[in-house]
């Protein structure tokens, strides 16, 4: 087994390493180019950069003993060292990889020089309707009740659920006589589990609709007859599905679930803008005068500006428009006007 030594930075070592990590086998196409790679605004990595030491050891903290645990003959002092010396936008990958293979193939990627990461890692647009998902609690409502509507989950057995109605209530599901305050079509649901009547030993698992159960629990219970609960965040089928999300249950139990909030799309909102004019400012004679640009209020933006003196005066004019204010001249030795500036502020209301 190759072993890292206080020499594993020269050229041979790190081709050696880049041809063991490979045993790893990225599949064909995981590994992008460059120009696919991870794109990330310049402040992150700078960022990244000087807390290089605290992102190092949470890394490490996280996976070093992972790692020396596998057939990867890495210590946790040899990650450690790699780390230290990735460039940054590979270290922030390694930092955000999520598991011990997205690592791996991180480790790898900053020795052969390809992405550093799949491109799920960049930096997600505002707005972004697949992802930039925006959280709306409701009321508390319930929407499933075995002991009303369906009766007790025998050993093994997967039922469908809805979480939104278009039309109608949750009563055919044993839940509330209205649709509990859910749009149409949501992302993913807040959802409160509750088993009751426990036969035993047993998990629950609630997962998307129409897609294949997952390697993992949602709801434990030990004991017959106990009482459990648990807060989950479930996606869903969408949009137009035959139903929202399944729940397989192991054991024989009864089931509560309710519906504390949603995560839905962006709801595109139109710009709201208003004008802020500043008071009259007099113009001294025969000199210059910047009027200021008032400032706009907390949430608003200035994006435009305007000045405003008086018309068909020739003594008075605008001299120029600039980031702070609106210029005016005088050019009589013996009179002031009045001039103001405004400024356009605008914010997006809301998402």
């Amino acid at each position: 087994m190759f072993t890292f030594n206080d020499t594993w930075r020269s050229t041979g070592h790190t081709l050696l390493l880049a041809a063991w990590v490979g045993m790893l086998v990225i599949p064909e196409g995981q590994a992008q180019e460059p120009a696919a790679g991870l794109r990330v605004a310049p402040n992150a990595l700078l960022s990244i950069d000087r807390n290089r030491t605290t992102v190092v050891e949470r890394v490490v903290g996280e996976w070093g003993e992972a790692l020396a645990a596998t057939n990867a003959g890495i210590t946790v002092e040899q990650l450690r060292a790699m780390l230290l010396g990735m460039r940054a936008d590979y270290l922030l990958a390694a930092s955000v990889a999520g598991s011990l293979e997205g690592l791996r193939k991180v480790l790898l990627s900053s020795l052969t020089g390809s992405a550093p990461a799949p491109a799920r890692f960049g930096i997600l647009a505002l707005g972004d309707t697949s992802a930039d998902l925006v959280y709306t609690p409701v009321v508390p409502c319930r929407i499933v009740d075995t002991r009303i509507a369906g009766g007790v989950f025998t050993a093994g057995e997967t039922r469908n659920y809805h979480a939104h109605l278009t039309s109608g209530t949750f009563a055919a599901q044993g839940g509330a006589a209205s649709n509990c305050g859910i749009p149409a079509n949501p992302a993913a649901a807040a959802l409160n589990l509750t088993i009751v009547s426990g036969g035993g030993v047993g998990f629950l698992t609630a997962w998307p609709y129409n897609t294949s159960l997952p390697l993992a629990s949602t709801l434990d219970y030990f004991a017959s007859g106990e009482i459990v609960a648990n807060g989950a965040l479930v996606p869903l089928c969408q949009p137009s599905c035959a139903a929202d999300f399944s729940v397989y249950v192991s054991g024989s139990v009864d089931l509560i679930i309710d519906i504390v909030g949603y995560f839905a799309m962006p709801i595109a909102t139109a710009l709201q803008c208003t004008q802020v004019v500043s008071a009259n400012t007099a113009i001294a004679v025969s000199s210059d005068t910047l009027v200021a640009l008032p400032g706009c209020t907390a949430g608003y933006t200035r994006t435009g500006a305007n000045c405003s003196g008086p018309a068909n005066t020739p003594s008075g004019y605008l001299v120029e428009t600039n980031t702070t204010g609106c210029l005016f001249r005088n050019l009589s030795a013996v009179a002031t006007y009045n001039a103001t500036a405004t400024s356009t502020c605008c914010r997006i209301p809301g998402r």
